[in-house]
C-alpha cells in the first residue's frame, strides 16, 4: 500500500469514527419502547432510521478501514529486526485495543443485547483510541509528503553534485538527471517509508545526518540483508539514496539544533552546580547574610534565608511544570548537596530554565524546609 493511500485511509477512520461517535450520541436520546418479539431485552429504538442505518454504514466504513490497515501493519510488525521504538508499540497497542473493543462492541449488538446499555462507553472508547492512533501516525505521514525546499533548484543542484560522486554499483551514475525530478524523490519517499520502515523504525534511520556515499552505503548493506518483504530493486535503492541526500540538510540542521539543546542545557547546568555549590553552605545558618559590602544576589541563598517564601513561591512555579509537589515528600529531607543535585540534574536532564540566583534560593528553601533527618 502506498504510503499516500495510507494517510488518506487514517484520515477518514478518523473522520468516520468522529461523525459515528457524534450520531450515536445522538440517536441515543430517543427513548426505548419495549419489543416483547424482538431479540432485544431493553427494547427498540424510537431513533429515525435513515439515521440509523446511517450510523451502520459508517461504523462498517470504519471497520472495513480497519481491518485495511491492520492487514498492512501486523506483517510489517513480525519483519521488524530491531527493538520497537515508544511510539510504534504504542501505535501498535491502540491498533490492538481498538480490534477488542470492535469485537467486544460486535458481539453485544448480535449476540449480548443484555450488555447493550454499555455501548456508549464502547463508542466512546474507540472515539479516543482511534485519536491516539491517528496523532501517532498522521502528522507524521503528511509531513512525509511535503517536500518542502528539497525540491528547490539549488537544493537539486547539490543532490546532483553529491550523487555523481556516488561510486554507484552499476549504471546509475549515467542516469542522475532521472533521480532528482520530483517524482524521483516520490518514489525514494515511498521505498523508505514502505520498505526501510519494514527493519527500523523511520526515525531511527533519519538520527543523523550522512554524506551521499555514506547512505548510499547504508542503503545497499541494508539491501543484501535478509527479509520476509520485497527486496529493494537497483533503481529503488537509487531513488531512496537520492531522496536522503536530498533531506540530509534538514537532518543536519536537526542535529544542530539538538546539539546547541544540549550544550545549553550543560552550560546551564555547570552554571546551577556552581552556584549552589558557592552558596549553598548558608542555606543552613539561620541568620545568614550577604558578605558585608558585597551585593546580595537577586534570587541568592541570603535572599533565600531572608525571605523563604521566595524560595516556595520558586518551587511552586519551576519545578511543576514537570511533576507534581508531592514528588518533593517522597524525595525525603536532604542536605544542601543532595538538594543541589536534584536541582542541577532537573536542569541538565529535564531541560529546566532556572538561573543562578533562582537555583540557589531554590537549594536553600529545600534544605531548610526539607533538612535530611539524622
Amino acid at each position: 500500500m502506498s504510503t499516500t493511500l495510507s494517510m488518506w485511509l487514517g484520515i477518514a477512520f478518523v473522520v468516520f469514527a468522529v461523525v459515528a461517535t457524534i450520531l450515536q450520541a445522538w440517536l441515543w436520546s430517543f427513548p426505548m419502547v419495549p419489543d416483547p418479539g424482538g431479540p432485544d431485552p431493553n427494547g427498540r429504538s424510537t431513533a429515525p432510521r435513515f439515521w440509523t442505518q446511517m450510523h451502520r454504514l459508517l461504523g462498517g466504513l470504519y471497520v472495513l478501514i480497519y481491518v485495511v490497515l491492520m492487514v498492512e501493519m501486523i506483517p510489517r510488525l513480525w519483519e521488524y529486526q530491531v527493538e520497537l521504538p515508544a511510539r510504534t508499540v504504542m501505535h501498535a497497542v491502540m491498533g490492538i485495543v481498538i480490534g477488542v473493543m470492535l469485537v467486544a462492541k460486535i458481539a453485544i449488538i448480535r449476540w449480548f443485547q443484555h450488555f447493550g446499555k454499555s455501548l456508549p462507553a464502547l463508542g466512546l472508547g474507540l472515539l479516543a483510541a482511534t485519536i491516539v492512533l491517528a496523532t501517532l501516525s498522521i502528522p507524521f505521514a503528511v509531513r512525509a509528503h511535503d517536500f518542502g525546499a528539497i525540491t528547490t533548484a539549488e537544493n537539486v543542484e547539490r543532490v546532483k553534485r553529491v550523487l555523481t560522486d556516488i561510486p554507484w554499483e552499476d549504471a546509475t551514475k549515467e542516469n542522475i538527471d532521472a533521480l532528482v525530478t520530483t517524482d524521483a524523490f516520490a518514489s525514494g519517499q515511498r521505498v523508505l517509508a514502505g520498505k526501510c520502515t519494514d527493519c527500523h523504525d523511520i526515525r531511527t534511520i533519519l538520527q543523523k545526518p550522512r554524506s551521499g556515499e555514506g547512505w548510499y552505503d547504508v542503503v545497499v548493506r541494508m539491501a543484501k540483508k535478509p527479509t520476509l518483504g520485497e527486496p529493494i530493486t537497483a533503481q529503488e535503492i537509487a531513488e531512496v539514496t537520492s531522496f536522503l541526500v536530498a533531506i540530509t540538510p534538514n537532518i543536519q540542521a536537526s542535529a544542530r539544533r539538538k546539539r546547541e539543546s544540549e550544550t545549553d542545557r550543560a552550560e546551564a547546568s555547570a552554571k546551577v552546580a556552581a552556584a549552589v555549590e558557592g552558596g549553598g553552605a548558608a542555606a543552613t545558618t539561620p541568620d545568614a547574610e550577604a558578605p558585608s559590602g558585597e551585593p546580595t544576589p537577586e534570587g541568592g541563598v541570603a535572599a533565600a534565608v531572608a525571605k523563604p517564601d521566595a524560595g516556595k513561591a520558586l518551587v511552586g512555579t519551576k519545578c511543576v511544570d514537570c511533576h507534581e509537589l508531592s514528588e518533593i515528600d517522597k524525595h525525603g529531607g536532604d542536605t544542601v548537596d543532595g538538594w543541589a543535585k536534584v536541582v542541577t540534574r532537573m536542569v541538565s536532564e529535564q531541560g529546566m530554565e532556572l538561573s543562578e540566583g533562582d537555583a540557589r534560593t531554590i537549594v536553600a528553601w529545600l534544605a531548610r524546609t526539607y533538612p535530611k533527618k539524622p
